[in-house]
């Protein structure tokens, strides 16, 4: 049995992401504890002692190619990985430590490159109080280059992707769509937000949007579902900007587009309005949307009853 599969229904492309992180959990077998201490939701929480009392923890990379090309400065490039990172760690509520930092590169590449990406990286996670206490390097295939980024933190509670009940509001920070115009190598973690918002215990779910509003609020409701005021959606001006470029209406944009690495959290029903007001409070600069109700019955749809078009994205196709 070899890497590349034989069969056409065995393609990691043909499964889908999810299903193939599904085989994978299940093929660790015991060594894979269940949520929230394993795979789950953006981040681990292991318990441990003193005033926060989850280690929070994730990983997450950045592939020449794929999240960055050869136009990319290499700082942009160091820093979009840290706050790849330090955007899970918000979804989670906590507040950074430390992290590993793991290079495959081939050998072709400039090791000025890599020094100024490696620069990027060491700023932004500076910023952010995040130490990177070590890692490890490795050679690939001329032309390749893979960083990785495991990171901790701490939090004073378990705050979840999955949480929410029937009934729930559902709120966004910041406008979304159109990351691909410059803000996917632009955008800072909602760091402090997410600390706010895991002290709230009425906050019942949050997970960061990297893969898209479409693909993400399904994995934040699990088998619950969402009805959303898709006119309410907050849609960024780059978002306004790429529909005037490839006809692709600006609302669609901020549906389905990925790496806008906003908050995407429920609230009970009850302390909605006041957990909404005391954000805008603590946040004025951070813009704050109300998109939609938790439903008991599976299935996101409109306020007319119909399903959004588009999904999205997903590394392995469909799911």
């Amino acid at each position: 049995m070899g890497p590349v599969a034989r069969r056409p229904e065995d393609r990691l492309d043909r499964l889908g992401e999810r299903e193939l992180v599904r085989r994978i959990v299940a093929a660790l077998g015991a060594a894979c504890p269940p949520a929230p201490r394993g795979p789950g939701s953006d981040c681990a929480a292991l318990e441990t002692a003193g005033e926060r009392r989850y280690r929070i923890a994730t990983v997450d990379g950045v592939l020449l190619g794929r999240h960055f090309d050869l136009s990319t400065p290499a700082e942009a490039a160091g820093r979009k990985l840290v706050h790849r990172n330090l955007s899970d760690l918000a979804a989670a509520g906590a507040r950074p430590s430390d992290g590993l930092l793991t290079l495959v590169a081939g050998g072709d590449l400039s090791a000025e490159w890599l020094e100024a990406f490696a620069r990027g990286a060491g700023a932004a996670a500076t910023d952010a109080g995040l130490e990177i206490v070590g890692g490890d390097v490795a050679r690939g295939p001329d032309g390749h280059l893979a960083a990785h980024l495991a990171v901790t933190g701490f939090a004073h509670r378990v705050l979840a992707r999955q949480g929410a009940r029937a009934g729930d509001a559902l709120l966004v920070t910041g406008a979304l769509g159109g990351s691909r115009l410059g803000r996917h190598l632009a955008f800072a973690a909602r760091l402090a937000e997410g600390e706010w918002l895991c002290g709230q215990a009425a906050v019942t779910a949050c997970t960061d949007l990297s893969d898209g509003l479409a693909a993400d609020l399904p994995g934040l409701l699990g088998t619950l579902g969402a009805t959303i005021d898709l006119a309410a959606l907050p849609v960024s001006d780059a978002a306004r900007r790429l529909a005037a470029s490839d006809g692709v209406p600006a609302e669609e944009h901020a549906w389905r587009d990925g790496e806008d690495h906003e908050l995407l959290f429920a609230v009970e029903p009850g302390m909605a309005d006041w957990v909404e007001s005391a954000f805008r409070a603590a946040f004025p600069a951070t813009p704050l949307t109300r998109l939609g109700v938790v439903e008991r019955d599976g299935g996101v749809r409109d306020k007319q009853g119909r399903a959004p078009t588009g999904g999205g994205f997903s590394h392995f196709g469909p799911g």
